[in-house]
């Protein structure tokens, strides 16, 4: 069985306008695609593109084996570090596994060996940075979030109403 689901928009496109890659790609269903194969090391063999009245598609194997993983139980910071830790292993190493003889020719160079050259002996402040980064966008999600809450409890979302008490 296969899915056809529309091609995103890619979120750097907004803004990073690259016409070198916006004309490398026919939509947004082909951009998907070619970025799945190009980023996973085994990527579905069914995994492809179709446009329907002008708009872009990616179609994918729906596979029987795929199940979805039971978060509700995981809910402690100290639970969630080491389950992060070895999520981020296993992508990053998928990711640097599969690009390695990726068929797109867009991107001539292997991205971790960009990734490392620049950052060279500096990972520690490479470290501190994402940490720094990641405290703001805490942050201003905590933020966000208050006022987001505060502005629904007061009516003040056009279209939608409380059903909290005033």
């Amino acid at each position: 069985m296969l899915s056809m689901k529309q091609g995103n928009v890619a979120a750097p496109s907004r803004i990073v306008p690259d016409q070198r890659i916006h004309r490398y790609f026919r939509h947004h269903g082909h951009r998907t695609a070619v970025s799945q194969r190009a980023l996973q090391a085994h990527a579905d063999p069914w995994l492809g593109y179709t446009e329907l009245n002008g708009t872009g598609f990616v179609v994918s194997e729906l596979s029987p084996y795929v199940s979805d993983l039971d978060w509700s139980d995981l809910t402690e910071p100290a639970e969630m570090v080491p389950v992060l830790e070895y999520l981020g292993r296993a992508t990053a190493k998928m990711h640097c596994v599969a690009d390695a003889d990726s068929e797109q020719t867009l991107v001539q160079f292997q991205s971790e060996e960009a990734i490392a050259s620049v950052i060279g002996q500096n990972e520690t402040e490479l470290v501190r940075s994402l940490v720094e980064f990641g405290m703001r966008y805490a942050v201003q999600t905590r933020e966000d979030h208050r006022l987001f809450v505060n502005a629904f409890r007061n009516g003040e979302i056009p279209g939608v109403r409380s059903s909290a008490p005033r």
